[in-house]
């Protein structure tokens, strides 16, 4: 061996060395910057370690530079060597994650044609993106087609694929019915799958099986007291389970007033951080400069809890100036109503004849106006209606929260409800 010959294999060494490092410190401090100037080391002096490409992509996901791991990502899909398939299902997953569901789509239809090397999550992750693009149904069904294709080729995996579709089911929107026998099949197999167990919970409160709610719901909090969303459900089961007890009311009577809908719904907002404080967050980065104008500040904290109204929502804004419905850009008048307003509302209404619109036995929360007569309220299962004097009530959104979801993404927000694509 010559003096040439020694001095280029420890260049190598030092090269392996150098990658290693880089590869270590990703899994130790994935957003350390040596991580960064080792990986364009290894590359500058030795190209062929595609896989380098890799952990730079990773360190930069890490760091929230996306274009930054798109690129790199890019790079070595180019390169069509062993790390393509990595580098497309990584791209993929990124582009997922940050709701590009276009481009995810595109980048699953290209990891299904890795011939030998397509795995169940390919076929998954093609699932959740379709759902997004295109059919909802179809994005389900090969979800469904990717559980069966892991029992032919591998059914030691399946209780992974069965927990994994009702994730991606929970999180795509799919609706109860779908969703509850997807997560039976998944708890059955992995009874400690938490976060399904409560959801599944929630699937029989929609389906009104509440004496199977509450026994999971218990069992979930026996492995851990602590969880308020379990808890939650709990005191829900309880609300579904004890007037049937008592004799006060019939499980039809539940049904007819929505109380599984609202339910699920709850579950939802609770899990996917989607309740009316989150929303109203949401909104207020994303508020027209006549809408400021037009909300009046705060209510202050005693009449706050005084108040008959929605306190959520008077606690962002007390309101309205009055004349200023339109700033909503709803092609109608809306102005939300203060607390003065609403607790005036609610004392007529408790005044018999004074308001022949609402009756005492009415189940309200007076939100908005549009100053002609018509009111918007929530009403039962917290559903959010329009009522018009001489008119019949007509449902405006499934909640309140719903409700400023929408205006969120009309004022150009992120849409973060599951199953629902980005507008535009």
């Amino acid at each position: 061996m010559t003096h040439h010959d020694d001095r280029d294999n420890l260049e190598q060494v030092a090269i392996v060395r150098d990658r290693d490092l880089a590869l270590e410190l990703l899994g130790a401090q994935p957003t350390n910057r040596r991580i960064a100037t080792l990986a364009h080391s290894v590359l500058a002096r030795e190209p062929r370690f595609t896989g380098t490409y890799l952990i730079l992509a990773l360190h930069h996901q890490a760091r929230g530079e996306l274009d930054d791991a798109r690129r790199e990502l890019r790079q070595l899909i180019g390169v069509q060597d062993g790390y393509r398939l990595t580098a497309v299902r990584i791209l993929r997953d990124l582009e997922y994650e940050n709701r590009r569901f276009d481009e995810a789509l595109r980048l699953a239809e290209h990891a299904m044609q890795g011939g030998e090397e397509v795995e169940w999550l390919d076929l998954m992750m093609l699932g959740a993106a379709t759902v997004f693009t295109g059919s909802r149904t179809a994005g389900w069904d090969l979800m469904d087609e990717a559980v069966v294709w892991t029992g032919r080729v591998d059914p030691t995996l399946i209780p992974k694929v069965l927990a994994k579709r009702a994730l991606l089911f929970l999180s795509t929107g799919a609706p109860p019915e779908r969703f509850l026998p997807a997560a039976e099949a998944a708890i059955a197999a992995s009874p400690w799958e938490r976060l399904l167990s409560i959801a599944l919970a929630y699937a029989y409160l929609y389906d009104y099986r509440a004496a199977d709610a509450r026994d999971l719901f218990q069992r979930v909090l026996r492995e851990d007291p602590t969880d308020t969303v379990a808890q939650g459900g709990m005191i829900m089961a309880r609300g579904f389970l004890e007037p049937i007890e008592r004799g006060d009311a019939t499980m039809d009577q539940l049904r007819e007033a929505g109380m599984g809908e609202m339910a699920w719904r709850i579950m939802h907002e609770q899990i996917f951080d989607l309740d009316i404080e989150h929303a109203l967050a949401a909104l207020s980065r994303v508020l027209p400069r006549a809408l400021v104008r037009a909300l009046r500040g705060p209510l202050r904290r005693k009449k706050l809890e005084a108040t008959e109204g929605n306190r959520s929502l008077l606690g962002w804004h007390d309101g309205q100036d009055p004349g200023t419905g339109d700033a909503w850009g709803l092609g109608e008048p809306v102005r939300l109503l203060s607390g003065a307003e609403v607790d005036a509302m609610a004392a007529a209404a408790q005044d018999p004849g004074a308001w022949p619109a609402w009756s005492e036995d009415d189940a309200f929360v007076p939100i908005a106006t549009d100053d002609a007569g018509s009111y918007f309220f929530e009403g039962y299962a917290s559903r959010l209606y329009r009522r018009t004097v001489g008119g019949s009530d007509v449902e405006v959104a499934p909640s309140l929260a719903d409700w400023v979801w929408d205006r969120v993404v009309d004022f150009g927000g992120e849409e973060p409800r599951p199953g629902r694509a980005p507008r535009g």
